[in-house]
């Protein structure tokens, strides 16, 4: 008896909801959009900047730069700066989807691990759509600018020569005669940066603030970048790090980095090491959410300056240890691979020439 009785009422309290309907709707209609926006402000003026002990905008934690948007903006997309909010929606719905069908271009019998586990899938763990058409947001157009002629001489003779780098094309050619011929990451030297950009996967670091000094550490490889903002002076102009020469200042709740000094052949998309200067700018916009921007100024390299917008967001820690290429034996197989393929290519054209 006491269950039905349950029941009855609990039909009734639905009978009563499902009368109301129309009213509700009727108020949900010209009532919703305002009071979603005073829910976003009230969110806002709740929200209050952490800051550390000695007073600078707390930026500490585990982020992610995960992105489903692209660096440049699509042809069909042109003259727009923002998706609408179903449209972004939708792409970030197709790159969580993208992100487990994708192979890093290799065929279907390659044995390669799935990218959507083993701590790699930060779209599970707080990373939200990008209304933004394009990372690229100066120029205007939201493109990258060309190349110097230099610059576009220098790209196509490294393309030509190879080795193929980070599956771009799997056409390319490979050489592989010594270990100086692969690149830094196939080496486990270093995977580059600034800037922080997003990847197909482990795009996950993190940040700790103490006086006078920030340190980023990213999941790739476990770099480390220690970036004083102390006023101390510049390095000398003969001194190249892998990471460049960082140098930090607050301007109001913004950490702007300024970096130059980099390693020739571990620059961003093989900038001139000599004439790129890199200046990045960090802005904690809410609990979740960091604005990075940087821009990229090398006159021998692109024909005028340019910024990108990369949203970075929250995500649980800790990252997790990288043991690059199973403690480096990939370079080993490469090369071993490559004479392989030298000893096979030399049988063939033997037999051939035997016939």
């Amino acid at each position: 008896m006491g269950n039905r009785l349950r029941v009855s009422a609990n039909a009734l309290l639905v009978m009563a909801a499902v009368l109301s309907v129309p009213a509700w709707v009727a108020a949900q209609t010209t009532s919703g959009a305002a009071g979603k926006a005073a829910t976003n402000t009230a969110a806002k003026k709740t929200w209050v900047l952490p800051r550390t002990p000695d007073g600078q905008p707390d930026l500490q934690g585990y982020w992610t730069s995960l992105s489903f948007t692209p660096m440049e903006r699509p042809a069909k997309y042109a003259g727009r700066e923002f998706l609408t909010d179903e449209e972004a929606a939708q792409i970030h719905k197709e790159g969580i989807q993208h992100s487990y069908e994708f192979t890093f271009n290799d065929l279907a019998e390659t044995p390669v691990y799935d990218a959507t586990v083993y701590a790699l899938s930060a779209w599970q763990e707080g990373v939200a759509p990008n209304r933004r058409t394009s990372l690229v947001v100066d120029p205007p157009d939201g493109k990258i600018p060309a190349l110097t002629p230099a610059a576009a001489k220098v790209k196509e003779a490294a393309r030509k020569a190879g080795p193929n780098q980070d599956y771009a094309d799997p056409n390319a050619p490979v050489k592989a005669d010594v270990a100086e011929d692969l690149n830094l990451g196939e080496r486990c030297l270093s995977f580059g940066g600034p800037p922080i950009l997003p990847g197909a996967y482990n795009s996950n670091f993190q940040i700790v603030q103490g006086p006078g000094y920030v340190m980023i550490e990213y999941e790739w490889n476990n770099e480390i970048r220690i970036i004083p903002f102390d006023g101390r002076p510049q390095l000398s102009q003969g001194i190249h790090r892998w990471h460049g020469n960082s140098r930090g200042h607050w301007e109001g709740n913004t950490l702007v980095v300024e970096t130059s000094n980099f390693r020739p052949g571990a620059t961003f998309q093989g900038a001139n090491a000599n004439t790129l200067k890199m200046t990045e700018y960090f802005t904690r916009t809410d609990q979740n959410t960091i604005e990075y921007k940087f821009t990229v100024d090398d006159p021998s390299t692109w024909t005028k300056p340019w910024s990108a917008i990369v949203p970075l967001s929250h995500m649980q820690g800790p990252i997790p240890e990288y043991d690059c290429s199973e403690n480096n034996n990939d370079a080993v197989n490469i090369l071993a691979g490559a004479r392989a393929t030298e000893k096979a290519a030399a049988e063939k054209a033997k037999n051939i020439s035997q016939r």
